[in-house]
Parts: C-alpha cells; structure tokens; sequence
C-alpha cells in the first residue's frame, strides 16, 4: 500500500510541476535542442545560436552570419558563434529568391556583398524548447505511474477475492440433496401402505 501512496505522491508532485511554464521571454538557447532537420543545414546550429528574441509575438533563434564568398555556385558564410568567434565556412542551402533587409531595403542573399553581417531568425519548427521536451517526459512518467497504480490496484483486487474466506461450503447443498431424499423415502412409503 506504501507504494501506491508514493506514486500518488509523485503524481502530485508532477502534476505542480506541469503548472510551471516557462514563457518565450525566459528562452535562451540553452534552453532548446535543435532538430536534426536543422542541425543538417549547418551541425553547429547550438553553438550559432546567439539568443532568443520575439517578433511579432512568434519566438525566434537568431544567429549572426558573415558572408565570406560569393560565387556562381552559391553564397558561403560563417556563423558566429556564441563564444564570438566564427566557424568553419559553409555553403549557404537558402534559396535563390532569399533576401535579407539591409537599411530597410530587400536584398537577394547572392547578392549581398562580402563581409557583409545579416541576421539569420531560426523558427521554432526548427528547434524545441527543453521545457517541453521535460514536461512530455514527466507527463509519460505520470501516465506510466497512473497505469502501475491501476495495474497494482487490480492485482491487489484479485488478491483480494481469492483471499476471502469461504463461509459457505458443499454442506447446506448436502442437507438439501439429504432432506430431498427424506421426503422422497417418506412419499414411497405412504404410498405402498395404502
């Protein structure tokens, strides 16, 4: 019974602690894990992440990015990462028709002009907050201890009604069988008498 207690005391306790969310404006980049779909684009995509902003109300990982060549096949930059330094050049996987605002003005990646820093904004289809992968994961362990307590609470039943005593036994069956046979005998008799 102590364990049942328990678990139902972790419940509880998982339960406060779904109560806390942690709003947008708390987000660092600590605080989320990228995707794999993401971290295939450029593999050091955590250590780009620079901070966590909010525009127009949607959360948002920005990364600052260096345009170090440009040529017919493509647009290479470099991230800064959150230590200030740069990484390793890579090719840049935009599309063509991507532009970037420099001085309010929209401008082709291809053909921004070398050195030239932009602001990269990551959405949150590209990486997820650790809070709600820990609140996913404390909600399994919920279910799972709810369905152990269901489970117990069963098995405990069960017990139960095969440990029950057994007041009434084969006995009152034998009386009736044995007053059947009284009545039956005592009916032949008359019978064979007259």
């Amino acid at each position: 019974m102590s364990k049942m207690n328990l678990k139902y005391g972790l419940v509880a306790l998982v339960g406060l602690g779904l109560s806390a969310n942690v709003s947008a404006s708390d987000l660092t980049c600590n605080d989320i894990t990228f995707s794999a779909e993401a971290l295939a684009a450029y593999e050091f995509m955590d250590k780009a992440c620079l901070e966590m902003v909010e525009r127009d109300g949607v959360t948002y990982a920005k990364m600052t990015a260096r345009i170090v060549a440009q040529t017919g096949g493509g647009t290479t930059v470099r991230y800064r990462h959150a230590d200030g330094e740069f990484g390793p050049s890579h090719r840049s996987n935009a599309p063509e028709s991507f532009e970037a605002m420099i001085d309010g003005k929209a401008i082709k990646i291809k053909d921004l002009p070398v050195r030239q820093e932009v602001n990269v904004y990551v959405g949150s289809q590209y990486w997820e907050s650790n809070a709600a992968i820990g609140e996913m994961v404390e909600e399994a362990i919920v279910e799972e201890a709810v369905e152990e307590a269901v489970v117990e609470e069963m098995i405990e039943e069960e017990e139960m009604e095969v440990a029950l005593p057994t007041t009434a036994g084969p006995l009152p069956w034998l009386a009736l069988f044995g007053s059947l046979f009284l009545i039956l005998g005592g009916a032949l008799r008359f019978s064979r008498k007259q």
